[in-house]
Parts: C-alpha cells; sequence; structure tokens
C-alpha cells in the first residue's frame, strides 16, 4: 500500500514538459534579432531602379490615406471607427480611450506634413537579399514588380515604427491613455493572424504592421518557396489582414490589382483619383491559404520570424471553426457544381459582380460591404472624422 501511495505522489509531483511553443519563441527572436543586425540602407547608386524606388515611395506617401494613417501614431491612437474596422476590435469596455477618440486631436496633421516633408529615405535599412533581387530584376518583369511591392511595404512598415519610436504623443488625452493602449504584457503564443500582437512582441513593429494594412489592404506576404523554386516569375503577392470585410486567410492578389498598386507606385503623374489603395480582397480573390498551412507548410511569410506557428490549442479551435463562404467561397462552387450535375437551379445572388455576387443566405459577416466610396477633402482631418475611405464615419459600427 505504501509503495503504491508512493508512485502516485512521484507521479503527482513530477515536473510538467516544458512547452516547446517557448523554446521555438525564443528560436524566432534569435533569427529577428539577426535579420536586423544584417539589413543595410539602400544605396543611392542612381540607377533606375532606384529611381523608381524613391518615385514609389513618394507616390504613396503622398496620398491623404497614409497621410492620415501616420497621423493617427502621430497622435497616438487610432480614430474610433478606424479601431472598429477589425474582427477582433477589443475595445468594446465603455472607459475603453479609443472610444472617445472620434478624430484626431488639434494640430497632428500639420505636425505628421511637417514631418513628412523632413523623411529621409537614407534612415532606412533592407535586407540585402532583397535589396539585390530587386535591382538585378528586369525592369517591369513579374520580378521586378513583386520586390518593388515588397521594398515599399518594408519602407511604410519601418515609417510606423519610427514615427511610433519618436514619441511625439499629440493626443489630449495624454500618455495615461496611450500607455493603456499600448502597454501590455507579452501576449500568448498564438498564430500569426488573430491580431497584430501575436505578430512580433515589439510594439513598434505591431505599429508597423498596422499601417501597411491600412495603407495597402493587408501585410504583405510571399510564397518563398515557390519565388525559390522560379525567381524570374515569382507568383503574386499575398495579402493577410485583420479588417473585418475581409477574410482572415491569406489571400492573393489578383493580376489586375497587383499591376494597378505596381501602375500607381511608377506612375509620373500620381494623384487621389488614380490611386487604387488599399487594394482589398473579395470573393475573386480565390487563392487563399489557412493560416496553419501557411506558415508550417506552405512557408507564405516575409520574414520567417514575422509569425509563431500555431499551437494544438489554436488548431483545434481553427478546426472547429464554422466555415461560411466569406472566407471558403470555394464551398460555393462545389456546392453548385453538385446541384448541376443534380439539375437543381443555383440560389438567387444579389450584389455587384464585383464581389462575385452574395448569396442571399450568406451570414452577418458575409454581408458587410466593402465601402470604397468615401473620398477625401482637402483640409485638416482633426475635426472630419477618420481620413479612411474604407471604414464609414463610426455611427454605424
Amino acid at each position: 500500500m505504501s509503495s503504491t501511495h508512493s508512485a502516485r505522489s512521484s507521479r503527482s509531483s513530477s515536473p510538467e514538459p516544458p512547452d516547446p511553443m517557448i523554446a521555438v519563441a525564443a528560436r524566432l527572436k534569435e533569427l529577428a534579432h539577426e535579420s536586423q543586425a544584417a539589413r543595410i540602407a539602400y544605396p543611392a547608386d542612381k540607377t533606375e531602379h532606384h529611381r523608381l524606388f524613391c518615385r514609389a515611395v513618394h507616390n504613396v506617401l503622398s496620398t491623404e490615406l497614409a497621410l492620415f494613417t501616420f497621423a493617427q501614431i502621430v497622435d497616438g491612437l487610432p480614430t474610433l471607427d478606424v479601431a472598429w474596422d477589425r474582427r477582433i476590435p477589443d475595445i468594446s469596455v465603455d472607459d475603453h480611450p479609443i472610444e472617445a477618440h472620434a478624430e484626431l486631436c488639434p494640430g497632428v496633421m500639420k505636425r505628421t506634413r511637417e514631418i513628412r516633408q523632413q523623411l529621409d529615405l537614407s534612415i532606412l535599412t533592407f535586407d540585402p537579399v532583397l535589396i539585390s533581387a530587386y535591382s538585378k530584376a528586369v525592369l517591369g518583369s513579374q520580378a521586378f514588380q513583386v520586390r518593388l511591392i515588397e521594398l515599399v511595404a518594408v519602407t511604410v512598415h519601418q515609417l510606423g515604427a519610427l514615427l511610433f519610436n519618436l514619441d511625439v504623443c499629440m493626443h489630449r488625452g495624454g500618455r495615461p491613455d496611450i500607455d493603456r493602449v499600448t502597454q501590455f504584457e507579452e501576449p500568448p503564443l498564438m498564430p500569426g493572424w488573430v491580431e497584430y500582437p501575436r505578430r512580433s512582441p515589439c510594439i513598434a513593429d505591431i505599429v508597423g504592421y498596422w499601417a501597411e494594412d491600412r495603407i495597402f489592404g493587408g501585410v504583405a506576404v510571399f510564397d518563398r518557396p515557390a519565388e525559390a523554386r522560379g525567381p524570374q516569375q515569382p507568383p503574386n503577392v499575398y495579402f493577410n489582414s485583420p479588417r473585418r470585410v475581409v477574410t482572415f486567410r491569406y489571400t492573393q492578389l489578383l493580376d489586375e490589382q497587383q499591376q494597378s498598386m505596381v501602375d500607381f507606385f511608377l506612375s509620373e503623374n500620381s494623384s487621389e483619383e488614380n490611386c487604387p489603395l488599399p487594394v482589398l480582397t473579395d470573393k475573386r480573390n480565390r487563392v487563399r491559404v489557412d493560416f496553419d498551412k501557411a506558415i508550417m507548410h506552405r512557408m507564405i511569410h516575409r520574414d520567417a520570424w514575422e509569425c509563431m506557428p500555431p499551437s494544438e490549442e489554436a488548431l483545434r479551435l481553427h478546426n472547429k471553426r464554422p466555415q461560411n463562404e466569406f472566407d471558403y467561397p470555394e464551398h460555393r462552387d462545389l456546392l453548385e457544381a453538385v446541384n448541376r450535375q443534380l439539375g437543381i437551379p443555383p440560389p438567387k445572388r444579389h450584389g455587384g459582380a464585383q464581389n462575385g455576387g452574395e448569396i442571399q443566405s450568406i451570414g452577418a459577416q458575409g454581408s458587410v460591404p466593402q465601402d470604397k466610396s468615401r473620398g477625401f477633402t482637402p483640409g485638416d482631418r482633426e475635426s472630419q472624422g477618420s481620413g479612411d475611405p474604407t471604414v464609414g464615419d463610426g455611427k454605424d459600427v
């Protein structure tokens, strides 16, 4: 009896095995530091490639959308309608600082314009492999387009992080409001698609990813194995976004979507009228990859260290998640193919052809419209609510 009791006590007191995800997180942090240390400035070599890169960055930063996005960083907090434009807003408590932040604080837009005027691209650093691949790509080729988009995305990311680190803090609520939003413990180990903090433990990097998504329509990631197999003809860019009107899956841009971005980047006479940003994926974008396969199997990413692989618990939750038509439009294709074989007429659709039409029985998530109709007007945004054309005025969220 005593020996049995002793064996049970020994088993109950034995330490639990270490969580392997902790070791993975530590290794990814090491890779991140090594990658950052290896980065170099883009040499101003006066080549056509460098000139086009500078033009692309100038065209993006000249948009009202980019100005408003960076102004929110200068302010210290996003505006209410922008903050709500996420699948998981996490600001539903009544006393959350963003609930009272319906518009930018006074003077923010003016200060942001001043910072933009003083911008020096030589302070930015890039992966030397990326610079080399871009410089060697034939102008106008698929490789040139993909690498140009990557360079501009990294630029916007760095500018967002640098602005945050400047700590301008023009929010009239002061530092306590900003600290309540930006100071938190390192988040649990979860897959990168859930929300920005899962992508990086560094708050400045979180802000950088946020700026990318608000300006471009998603965080730009790339099919690295496919690029290695065919460096001269890489696949189109993938977007990953937490917006509430966009699928959570990694989604490849259509040819016309990617081309519209590149055309705007390289335009000698860019304007708000010919700006396609942000590019929001919809039901036409059928090349989609679930986060677990994208991270662990397909290796679709920009940097290998940017996302934690999903834990077993996260995978279980994901596998139990209902697969609606909004995120999995291919299921509708399968059902309609079966119905055609059985002679069953297709269900009625409504909505424009741009989004492929909506099934009338689709759930609430799939019925959220993609509103890009709201334009910009000149002048400061402090008293005009959001400057982002992809969200409403905050009254309908």
